[in-house]
């Protein structure tokens, strides 16, 4: 059908644009007009495949003009290139401790990982060696301390009656030690909370404490959520500090005191491995022992257990 209208579309537009031109004209007259038959050829109408869109295309790929504005997405156009911005595109209670290309400094906090766990074995040996009215601790007990961690484990988390002092004020500052060390390496103030949590339950409480103790219901509230208050304090004073040339009233020394309690994890590993680009601590490893590995026993010491910790400069 679109084969027989055609011709007479075209032969209909031709005599209307002879007529027009025969109006203009004042020397020509309308009944000599000649209308000249048109050749014409039909060519059939080919339909085009439709374009295929590439799934997955890498967006570095694409040119963009640097003039044109994309909206706030989450994608920027820096030299003309699309890049997505990560951080815009997480969710505010997103858990990144654990991503696999994470946006933080993730190899400081694992490095600081390793080196709280071995100041911990000092720590547990420090708290062993203080007087019974103030740590709560049986040291007769401890004696067997892998068969009474088991006990402690199995049968808590208890209320506790430890000092004030101890429930209150030193457990929120090692709260805000593990906080300090999420956040110095770039974490948000969320998955710093989570990596305060995780370290005071799980390394603390059910570990290096329960040797000696039941875990206790108020330390596992107090040293999370008492560690993120100060912790964030402490975070935004230790940026003070160091605008303040590290002067505090003018002091030096009280400076380098005040940034030592406010991050002593990281103060340490700054004098360990210093800014971590040429470490000098390489390696940090743990490991039990059930026989004694730098002495030889003078009797059978079938109830050896201990820790091994191994440095690697």
């Amino acid at each position: 059908m679109f084969k027989k209208i055609l011709p007479a579309l075209l032969s209909g537009c031709v005599l209307v644009s002879a007529l027009a031109q025969a109006e203009t004209a004042t020397s020509t007259n309308i009944s000599t007009v000649e209308v000249t038959p048109i050749e014409y050829e039909v060519i059939d109408v080919v339909e085009q495949p439709e374009m295929s869109t590439a799934v997955g295309r890498n967006f570095s790929d694409i040119s963009m003009p640097a003039d044109i504005v994309l909206p706030d997405i989450g994608v920027s156009t820096e030299e003309g290139q699309w890049a997505f911005d990560v951080e815009s595109q997480r969710s505010p209670w997103a858990i990144t401790l654990f991503d696999s290309n994470p946006v933080e400094n993730q190899d400081r906090l694992w490095g600081q990982t390793k080196l709280v766990f071995g100041l911990g074995l000092g720590a547990l040996g420090a708290l062993a060696l203080m007087p019974e009215s103030f740590t709560n601790w049986d040291k007769d007990e401890l004696k067997e301390f892998h068969k009474k961690w088991w006990d402690n484990v199995s049968s808590g988390p208890a209320m506790d009656e430890d000092d004030i002092f101890l429930n209150y004020v030193t457990h929120p500052y090692f709260g805000g030690v593990y906080y300090m060390m999420a956040r110095e390496s770039g974490y948000n103030q969320w998955n710093s909370f989570v990596y305060a949590f995780l370290m005071s339950t799980f390394y603390w409480e059910y570990g290096v404490e329960a040797v000696a103790e039941t875990p206790s219901i108020q330390d596992l509230i107090v040293t999370p959520v008492g560690g993120w208050l100060y912790g964030e304090w402490a975070y935004h004073r230790k940026r003070a500090i160091e605008a303040n040339d590290g002067l505090v009233l003018g002091s030096s020394i009280l400076g380098s005191t005040s940034l030592f309690f406010l991050d002593p994890v990281g103060m340490i590993d700054y004098w360990i491995n210093g800014d971590r680009e040429g470490k000098v601590l390489e390696d940090l490893s743990l490991r039990i022992a059930f026989a004694p590995t730098f002495y030889v026993p003078q009797d059978d010491d079938s109830q050896y257990i201990g820790v091994v910790m191994g440095f690697k400069f």
